[in-house]
């Protein structure tokens, strides 16, 4: 009884295997200043990883460090927009190597894993947490005092973005969750933005009958980041175009941001978070968008 007792206590799991491979495996990078990294999920978490490579271009420049990194082929089109510096490259997911590390909050690699923190969260301070250890893991000698970007390409393409999208008072960012992180209900949702267009001129990013939508033009998730430096209302579901708006010119320039997330929220200035669209009230948009 002892002897089982014994070695059930000393049983390696899996999990546990896996996770020193990965400290093996960033040892090689570490010693090679090559890192192989992916993210095998959504869009958004792909773009969350690419504020990072913003916020560490110069860090990975000087000291010489290539970053290989693999993501969904059919989200290449649009991470490509994010890249900023010419020491990451991209590929498809398909194409990476076994000694790939996965980018992702959920990788248990990580203390800070999103699973494990008690809902609900302060997501840019999780972020700005998790890749702190990030960098720590990586041997990177720097760590990251805040959570946004700032590319000024977000500028020059509003230039070249169609009139008609710039002509709006409010973005609202209507597109399906795909992580559980709000209850959805696109009736609801569909039928308050009808109403609001009486009122308001709206830019939506998921159809809703015949009002203007970024999906007309198929207009990228930079795209949208571009046209919500402008915006005084932005209401959004936090899906996976979020954080491309994590920019330095929206949070400076947007006068009211409704997030609808039931496990996260963010501390940006103007930042709120709602359960029900229907919250809103014309009174409170009147007072945001009549502000200079």
């Amino acid at each position: 009884m002892f002897i089982k007792k014994h070695i059930k206590k000393h049983i390696i799991r899996q999990e546990d295997i896996d996770i020193i491979k990965q400290y093996q495996i960033i040892n090689n990078f570490n010693q090679n200043k090559i890192y192989y990294l992916h993210n095998s999920y959504h869009l958004g978490d792909n773009i969350f990883n690419f504020i990072l490579f913003y916020m560490i271009k110069d860090f990975i420049e000087i000291n010489n460090i290539k970053i290989f990194y693999y993501a969904k082929k059919e989200y290449l089109y649009q991470i490509k927009e994010f890249l900023y510096s010419p020491n990451i490259f991209l590929f498809p997911l398909n194409a990476k190597p076994n000694n790939s590390i996965e980018l992702w909050t959920n990788n248990n690699l990580f203390k800070n894993n999103h699973c494990k923190q008690h809902k609900p969260i302060n997501f840019n301070n999780f972020y700005k947490i998790f890749f702190n250890e990030v960098l720590t893991k990586f041997n990177f000698n720097l760590n990251i005092n805040k959570f946004f970007y700032k590319d000024d390409d977000l500028i020059a393409r509003y230039n070249n973005i169609p009139d008609k999208y710039k002509k709006f008072d409010i973005l609202i960012l209507n597109s399906q969750p795909n992580s559980d992180q709000y209850d959805y209900n696109k009736n609801e949702w569909n039928n308050y933005i009808i109403k609001l267009n009486n009122k308001y001129k709206i830019l939506t990013t998921t159809k809703v009958k015949d009002l203007i939508c970024t999906i007309d033009n198929n207009l990228t998730v930079k795209d949208i980041a571009s046209l919500s430096t402008k915006a005084k209302v932005i209401i959004a579901i936090n899906s996976g175009v979020v954080p491309g708006l994590l920019n330095i010119f929206t949070l400076k320039n947007v006068k009211h941001f409704y997030i609808f997330d039931k496990n996260n929220y963010f501390s940006y200035p103007n930042f709120e978070n709602k359960n029900l669209i229907t919250d809103i009230s014309y009174d409170e948009l009147d007072k945001y968008i009549n502000l200079p």
